[in-house]
């Protein structure tokens, strides 16, 4: 009677770690899933990025980097360098203050802060960004809604993080 007993509560234990054993494999795979994510996104961010994020801006006699810049007026940021053209291409999720003069409702800023998409597009020369060689542009459901260009975009990137 006594190995019964013994027998059954075996079999109870052998059948719960089977259903234990299928999810403890999800969750190895899901693990592995996020860190195979995390180390392409580190290797993403070259050298030369991190070079020029450490690049100085001396603006209205105020000094910040071009990191700061940007991680300040910009969500979920992708950094992309060109170093053969010396192109920066910084991605991000908008937020305010950016384009907060357009006075948008509470509903467009919403939908904005959830997909709208900032693209800013620079060359950097001299350890410098080429004001004239830049490009601001908000795209929201594939559409293109504001777009600036050259200094005036370059001056209205600094003014906005100064407003922070």
């Amino acid at each position: 009677m006594k190995w019964m007993t013994k027998v059954a509560c075996v079999l109870c234990l052998s059948t719960l770690l089977v259903g234990c054993g299928d999810r403890l494999s999800e969750i190895k795979d899901a693990a592995s899933g996020i860190t195979s994510k995390a180390d392409s996104a580190a290797s993403a961010v070259s050298r030369d990025v991190h070079a020029i994020r450490a690049i100085p801006i001396d603006y209205n006699e105020n000094s910040f980097t071009v990191n700061d810049l940007f991680k300040t007026i910009l969500r979920d940021i992708r950094w992309d360098y060109d170093a053969k053209q010396n192109v920066l291409q910084v991605q991000g999720t908008w937020q305010p203050p950016l384009f907060s003069e357009q006075g948008w409702d509470d509903t467009m800023q919403k939908k904005l802060a959830e997909t709208g998409l900032v693209t800013i597009t620079c060359v950097i020369n001299s350890d410098k960004i080429d004001g004239a060689l830049t490009d601001l542009k908000l795209v929201y459901n594939n559409e293109m809604i504001l777009q600036k260009t050259g200094e005036e975009a370059l001056h209205y990137l600094y003014d906005t993080y100064l407003q922070k």
